[in-house]
């Protein structure tokens, strides 16, 4: 439990007695300057959750077209702010923004509204832990309570703002708009989504102990992924086990089936879902598990390669070349490369091996609230300049016409003096339908 400051302090937020704010503060700030921008204002889930940690399930669920709303101000002297509903501030109370300025609105003939007003400020029901909390952080922010969204974030906005003509980057076009028309036409809106995804690329502290604990939580699911696909059963089940690990262990997974699974001849394919999934798994089929998953929104992407059985001579001879082209790469990886040179490292091996490039996938992305994060869609053709706290994945995954896919895949986090692998699974050719201890390499 907390109390909420609803003044505005100068200098705000010390990153350093946040330990588990997500925000790169120092980075905004950066990015902000250098683009002319006033103030950012993130409405999309990720990043309102990266700039807030507020993430109740209304805004999760969505609730209403608009559900909350943060003011990031260019200036360290403005306090950045969360907009938020009435209908979460209980949520507010046990998982409190670390943003210091709170405003809140909500429509007072909501029962939910009339719920508050009895409870908090009529003194009725059944005292709980909550309640005294719930009523301090109540008391506080009726001074500034507005009936609907739009009012309390322009609200929010025109107290952070300075004089005059100012640039706001929106990461939602739609909502800049129509602060804009309630605000008047000194607000130029400025599209954000670029913005926000730079600030995101050099990773926290408290996004790396996310990012751990989703690569954890990928591993298990993985090895009883691996283990259901067994000779005479359906790639569903295989599919089912890993989906089931992941949400037994408080994770979710992406899509409808945690991304990318294959098997047999047809393994290199984009297949659709059903039709992949009834094949009846045989002896000698090779699996490919492109295991994408999430832990409260970071995301997890490892992929490894199994077999039914033995493997085959051609199989393991083709995997270490993919494993050596990978560890190539990866050799290089340090703050300061281009990503487009540690792309040449690892095409120099499948060529010098005689795999053809033209049937491998092999490009870099950033791991974060984004499963493949760039900064700008360019970044994917020009590649960009590797900094320490980027956490990356090296996609090679090629594709071969009688064995099917061949994946190896993994999450590093670039540190300044070297590099640290999230999954501790080995790069080795499973052997499915067995149980897979998750061992360190």
């Amino acid at each position: 439990m907390s109390s909420m400051q609803t003044t505005t302090p100068h200098n705000a937020i010390d990153q350093s007695e946040n330990p588990s704010m997500l925000l790169n503060m120092p980075r905004a700030y950066a990015v902000m300057h250098e683009n002319g921008l006033d103030a950012m204002v993130p409405t999309t889930h990720k990043n309102l959750y990266y700039v807030s940690g507020h993430m109740p399930d209304s805004v999760l669920g969505d609730f209403g077209d608009l559900n909350a709303a943060a003011v990031l101000p260019a200036s360290e002297r403005m306090s950045p702010s969360l907009v938020a509903s009435d209908y979460d501030l209980a949520f507010l109370v046990t998982h409190p923004t670390w943003l210091p300025h709170l405003r809140m609105f909500g429509a007072k003939e909501r029962s939910s509204a009339t719920f508050l007003l009895e409870v908090l400020s009529q003194g009725l029901g059944i005292a709980t832990e909550l309640r005294g909390p719930l009523r301090d952080l109540y008391a506080a922010t009726r001074a500034t309570v507005e009936q609907d969204v739009y009012t309390a974030l322009t609200r929010a906005l025109s107290e952070s703002l300075p004089d005059g003509n100012v640039r706001v980057a929106f990461d939602d076009l739609r909502v800049g708009q129509e602060v804009r028309r309630r605000f008047g036409d000194r607000l130029e809106v400025v599209d954000g989504l670029h913005h926000f995804r730079k600030i995101r690329m050099v990773k926290t502290p408290a996004e790396l102990k996310l990012l751990r604990k989703a690569a954890a939580i990928n591993d298990v699911a993985v090895c009883e992924a691996a283990a259901a696909a067994a000779a005479g059963s359906r790639l569903s089940e295989m599919v089912d086990a890993y989906r089931l690990a992941m949400v037994r262990q408080g994770g979710t997974f992406m899509g409808q089936r945690g991304m990318m699974f294959g098997a047999g001849p047809d393994g290199g394919f984009v297949l659709d879902n059903n039709y992949a999934e009834a094949k009846i798994l045989t002896e000698g089929d090779v699996v490919v598990l492109d295991c994408v998953g999430k832990y409260q929104l970071y995301h997890c992407d490892t992929a490894r390669t199994g077999t039914v059985g033995k493997p085959s001579a051609r199989l393991a001879r083709v995997h270490e070349v993919v494993r050596e082209a990978v560890a190539a790469a990866e050799s290089s990886l340090r703050p300061g490369v281009n990503t487009l040179e540690l792309a040449d490292a690892a095409k120099e091996v499948l060529s010098r091996n005689g795999l053809n490039l033209n049937l491998t996938t092999l490009a870099w992305h950033n791991v974060g609230l984004d499963v493949v994060e760039y900064a700008h869609p360019s970044d994917r053709t020009r590649g960009w300049v590797v900094e320490p706290g980027m956490v990356m994945n090296l996609e090679l995954f090629h594709r071969d016409p009688d064995l099917g896919g061949v994946h190896l895949e993994d999450s590093v986090h670039v540190m300044q003096d070297g590099l640290e692998y999230l999954s501790k699974l080995p790069r080795e050719v499973l052997v499915t339908g067995t149980a897979l201890p998750t061992a360190e390499r």
